[in-house]
C-alpha cells in the first residue's frame, strides 16, 4: 500500500473511542468520537492558506485531507467539542515525507511522515513538544491509532484510539 492509497482508505464516517493516560499518575481519561474524514483539493483554500503560513510550496501536494471532529470526554458535561483539522501531505520519492496540519486556529504543525509495513507514523516536533502518532488498518472498516507526546516541561501522555468506519465498505477483492 503506498501513501494514497492509504489515506484513501481513510475517507468516510468513523466512530472513536479513545483512552488517555497522563504518565504522572493522573486518571487516565476515556471518551468519543465521530470524524468525518473528506479529500480536499490540492488547490483548496483552506490547503493554500496552510501552505501560505508555513511557506510551502502548494505545487508539491500529494494529497490534503479535512477532518471534523466531535466527541466527548467521559465525565464531562454532555456539549460535544467540535473541531475541524486540515491535513496535507507532500509529494515525496518513497515512503517518508512532510505534512503540514492545522487545527480551527490553533498554530499550524508541520512534521514527517513514514509508511511502513502498512503502519503510518507521524512525527512532530517543536521547543514545547514531541509527538509521534501510529495509524493501522485492521481490515477497512477498524483502525487503531496509538500516540505518545512529551512536553518540554517532562509532561507526557500516551493514547489508545480504535475507530469503527460507519457506513461499512466492502474489502476490495483480488
Amino acid at each position: 500500500m503506498d501513501i494514497v492509497n492509504f489515506f484513501e482508505r481513510a475517507e468516510g464516517t468513523w466512530f472513536s473511542q479513545r483512552t488517555t493516560h497522563f504518565i504522572q499518575g493522573q486518571p487516565s481519561q476515556t471518551g468519543q468520537a465521530t470524524l468525518e474524514i473528506t479529500a480536499l483539493a490540492a488547490d483548496a483554500p483552506a490547503v493554500a492558506t496552510l501552505c501560505q503560513n508555513l511557506g510551502a510550496d502548494p505545487n508539491t501536494v500529494l494529497l490534503a485531507l479535512q477532518i471534523q471532529q466531535e466527541g466527548r470526554l467521559d465525565g464531562t458535561p454532555p456539549m460535544p467539542q467540535t473541531s475541524v483539522t486540515t491535513f496535507v501531505v507532500f509529494k515525496s520519492a518513497d515512503a517518508t515525507g512532510q505534512f503540514l496540519s492545522q487545527t480551527g486556529t490553533e498554530a499550524p504543525v508541520q512534521g514527517q511522515y513514514e509508511l511502513a509495513e502498512e503502519v503510518l507514523t507521524l512525527v512532530t516536533e517543536s521547543d514545547q513538544l514531541h509527538s509521534e502518532e501510529r495509524i493501522w488498518y485492521l481490515n477497512p472498516n477498524l483502525r487503531m491509532r496509538t500516540s505518545f507526546a512529551t512536553l518540554k516541561d517532562g509532561f507526557q501522555l500516551a493514547s489508545f484510539c480504535s475507530e469503527i468506519r460507519r457506513g461499512v465498505t466492502r474489502a476490495a477483492s483480488g
